[in-house]
């Protein structure tokens, strides 16, 4: 059970403060550092790259040189090389003999099979959600959304509005209060949003897709099951036609 609360604790910092992966406060810092001294190498350098896709600062399909990352996060080579291998195991990121390291591309078939996991997940969840809900809860979905509203056009505040599309998803999931898919759901996210190239997200699909979020909190606070799922049901479509469209787009230009 204090694992379980441990968790949940670890995991509301980041939902609470969307914006915390580009902006970290003092008291972010030493959360972090303290939550550092407690991992081993491995989960820290597991951490700290995922964090550098957050940040834009490695891309899908960049070469991923493993010195250079042990230079930049202060740490030896071992526990890089062990992250990586954890990373491709999740199929974030992939390994060619005699290469080296990539970061993964979404690809369409993957994309639209990762939309409709995505789909059964959220969707079977809403009903434990809407038995866990409270006021505090609402209000800190309600603060998420928020943040998705605003419109920035660079590449690397697309990626910040993606994260916070994926913080509004999980801090929903979160109040069904079922770690495994919750998990399950946190990955799936990761596998399309950390190989997905921000620039292809399109403005009218973020002003779309922060329309829909709005009306997947009303039907929440309605505490209506079947009118929630119907609206997380067409968001996660019409992000998926989205996502795959463009991916589709782009491999006819490349041949």
């Amino acid at each position: 059970m204090k694992d379980e609360r441990h968790f949940w604790k670890k995991e509301s910092r980041y939902l609470e403060e969307p914006e915390s992966c580009l902006c970290h406060d003092k008291r972010e810092d030493h959360l972090e550092k303290k939550d550092d001294v407690l991992a081993s190498p491995v989960d820290v350098a597991f951490r700290k790259i995922k964090e550098m896709m957050y940040h834009h600062e490695i891309v899908p399909g960049q070469k991923l040189l493993y010195q250079e990352l042990a230079k930049k996060l202060n740490m030896s080579i071992t526990p890089i090389i062990q992250a990586l291998n954890r990373l491709q195991l999740l199929n974030i990121v992939y390994s060619e003999r005699n290469k080296g390291y990539y970061v993964g591309e979404a690809d369409p078939v993957e994309a639209k099979e990762l939309f409709i996991a995505r789909e059964a997940l959220e969707t079977f969840m809403v009903p434990s959600v809407i038995e866990n809900l409270t006021e505090k809860k609402i209000s800190g979905i309600e603060k998420i959304m928020k943040e998705h509203t605003k419109e920035v056009s660079t590449p690397q505040y697309r990626r910040l509005l993606m994260i916070r599309d994926t913080n509004f998803h999980l801090k929903i999931i979160a109040c069904a209060e079922n770690k495994v898919i919750y998990n399950m759901c946190k990955l799936t996210l990761e596998q399309i949003y950390l190989k997905y190239r921000p620039e292809y997200m399109r403005d009218p699909r973020l002003a779309k897709a922060a329309e829909e979020h709005e009306m997947i909190l009303t039907s929440l606070k309605e505490r209506n099951v079947r009118k929630t799922r119907q609206r997380i049901k067409r968001h996660i479509r019409n992000g998926s036609q989205h996502v795959v469209n463009s991916l589709l787009a782009d491999k006819t230009i490349e041949f």
